[in-house]
């Protein structure tokens, strides 16, 4: 008030009063500006990758109904989509804001789930992180119907993408959503251990169990090189009890689970078997 004043008095004396900015305007103010962006931003990303976890799972899903192909493309066309907008908003903000990246791992973790599980339920084998990068390099650059297309037929070509359009998934994260896709495996043998008709499948139960008892060999092969594999944040690393080391061995954990659960299955069918004998 005095100060206010006193500048009252000097420009009624024909004074010019000349005022530096203060500490606040020159620092706090720019800060709080940045911080109000970065959280903004921090929580777009949050936002988007629950809609990529959701529509992940939605598509997974749809994948384990017994339906149609072309209930299947319209479904997995209409989670795409929406999956695809989303990439494209987290990559945006992804570029300059790194730190952000345990926010994305859920999100990233679920969809590598879905390709490789949609891949698997048509093929038998392992979809291969280069073209795995290539199917969501493609759904980020909206060619939807290519990707559908191919995750039903994987025998017809697609277009080559050499553009990196998406940052922020590399090979751990492929590595970690390997996983998942393991527990989906073994709900769909559970599911289909026996056809509409009654009929056992044994032969069909006991390739899903080979194909996950050799993917489970592979894994124990990197922790017999490496027995404190970490991977947590997209960083490899070789320290026993790291969070990304807990995370791997609660992960291999649920695929020694999974592959009891069809070990289980595979001998109720041999038991069914040797009973209708």
């Amino acid at each position: 008030m005095e100060l206010h004043r006193r500048n009252s008095i000097i420009q009624s004396r024909g004074y010019r009063v000349t005022t530096k900015m203060s500490i606040e305007e020159q620092i706090f103010i720019p800060a709080r500006d940045h911080l109000r962006v970065k959280q903004d931003e921090r929580e777009t990303v949050i936002r988007s990758c629950r809609e990529i976890t959701s529509y992940s799972k939605k598509a997974i899903f749809t994948l384990h109904r017994s339906v149609l192909d072309d209930t299947v493309t319209k479904e997995l066309t209409q989670y795409l989509t929406v999956i695809s907008e989303h990439l494209r908003k987290v990559n945006c903000i992804y570029v300059n804001n790194y730190h952000l990246r345990g926010s994305i791992l859920g999100a990233v973790e679920e969809l590598i789930e879905f390709f490789t599980f949609a891949y698997y339920k048509r093929t038998g084998g392992l979809i291969k992180y280069e073209l795995f990068t290539q199917l969501i390099n493609l759904v980020a650059d909206e060619d939807i119907d290519t990707v559908v297309r191919y995750l039903l037929n994987p025998e017809i070509e697609i277009p080559q993408n050499d553009c990196l359009l998406i940052e922020f998934i590399d090979k751990s994260d492929y590595i970690m959503g390997l996983f998942d896709c393991t527990g989906e495996i073994m709900r769909m043998v559970i599911l289909q251990s026996s056809d509409t008709s009654g009929e056992f499948q044994m032969t069909k139960t006991l390739q899903n169990y080979n194909f996950l008892k050799d993917l489970h060999e592979q894994y124990i092969i990197l922790t017999t090189y490496y027995p404190g594999v970490s991977i947590h944040h997209g960083a490899f690393d070789d320290v026993m009890n790291l969070k990304g080391n807990i995370s791997f061995k609660k992960k291999l954990q649920v695929l020694e689970s999974s592959l009891s659960k069809i070990q289980n299955t595979l001998l109720d069918i041999l038991i069914s078997d040797k009973e209708i004998l």
